[in-house]
């Protein structure tokens, strides 16, 4: 680590990152249940009954 870094500036990354860490994680999740939504919209029901 650098000795020289600016604590006050050290102290706003480390209060900014967890929230950029769960926005991020969180959009991540919205496009997964999309995508999920999505084959099963358009591969699954448009097959109907197999059997």
């Amino acid at each position: 680590m650098d000795e020289h870094a600016d604590p006050a500036r050290l102290e706003e990354a480390l209060r900014e990152t967890p929230r950029g860490a769960m926005a991020l994680a969180g959009l991540t999740v919205v496009l997964l249940l999309v995508a999920w939504f999505a084959i099963y919209l358009f591969v699954f029901l448009p097959r109907g009954q197999v059997g």
